[in-house]
């Protein structure tokens, strides 16, 4: 006995499975809209100015005579070594008088709201490559000098503690060391040990930079630290870890500038 299917069943599941799918589009959710400032007006730098900083106050942000290559780096998250861009950047400078979307800034949003800046306001593009870069490599001694991480502390996760010109760690990896050492050195520094495990680890080296070595001695004096006797930190590597830094080609992280204008747009 045959069945009559009506011959509008197919249309039905169609229009059922247009339907499914415009529903599952509109449950996508939205991509969130970047971070911006609700205010931001630029101008020329103070020519009678000397230097430049910045400043947050409550809900607002200030940058006075700051070459764009500053304003980059900040928005990108990137160090000197990391961009590559117009020698022009470094020597055009603007001030900016910026207000946030609430009463206070959280500084870790500022990069996001930089971006959204100088994209609108300059025409910004740029891309990343990863580029063979002057760094180091940390590699393994004759005498390793740090302590292992002790039984008790092996199963949890690693701690630290750093600062200008210091880095203290528990159960700390030699991975996690070599990249603390490249934020304080300012270039990327890769782990060579060969070293499996955590250390504990207490560095300590006196700063190169003559004003950080002052700001160091008022801070030494307070916790009884002679920051004078100290080493410089390649030094203080060798001495305190029993490891060494080694200039070295490695691959870091490389921001190129495709695009930015001279000027900004109107405020």
């Amino acid at each position: 006995m045959s069945r009559a299917v009506p011959r509008n069943l197919g249309a039905g599941m169609v229009a059922i499975g247009v339907l499914l799918s415009i529903a599952c589009i509109a449950q996508q959710p939205k991509p969130a809209k970047p971070l911006q400032f609700e205010v931001a007006a630029i101008k020329p730098a103070d020519k009678d100015h000397i230097g430049y900083g910045t400043d947050i106050r409550g809900g607002t942000y200030h940058i006075t005579n700051a070459p764009l290559k500053y304003w980059v780096e900040n928005a990108l998250s990137v160090q000197d070594f990391q961009l590559k861009a117009p020698a022009w950047l470094e020597t055009t400078e603007f001030s900016l008088d910026a207000r946030g979307p609430s009463q206070t800034i959280d500084p870790k949003t500022i990069p996001e709201m930089m971006k959204s800046l100088l994209i609108e306001r300059f025409g910004l593009k740029w891309h990343e490559e990863t580029q063979p870069v002057s760094g180091y490599q940390l590699v393994g001694g004759n005498k390793v000098r740090m302590k292992p991480a002790t039984l008790l502390e092996r199963p949890f996760a690693p701690g630290w503690g750093t600062g200008p010109t210091m880095i203290n760690g528990k159960n700390l990896p030699m991975s996690k060391l070599a990249e603390l050492l490249g934020q304080a050195l300012g270039r990327p520094v890769i782990d060579a040990t060969h070293l499996s495990g955590g250390y504990d680890i207490d560095l300590k080296w006196q700063p190169a930079n003559q004003a950080d070595l002052t700001r160091q001695r008022q801070y030494g004096k307070q916790f009884g630290v002679d920051v004078d006797s100290l080493p410089d930190v390649f030094t203080a590597v060798r001495e305190q870890l029993g490891l060494r830094l080694e200039s070295a080609k490695v691959p870091g992280r490389v921001v190129v500038i495709d695009q930015m204008n001279h000027q900004p747009t109107a405020n």
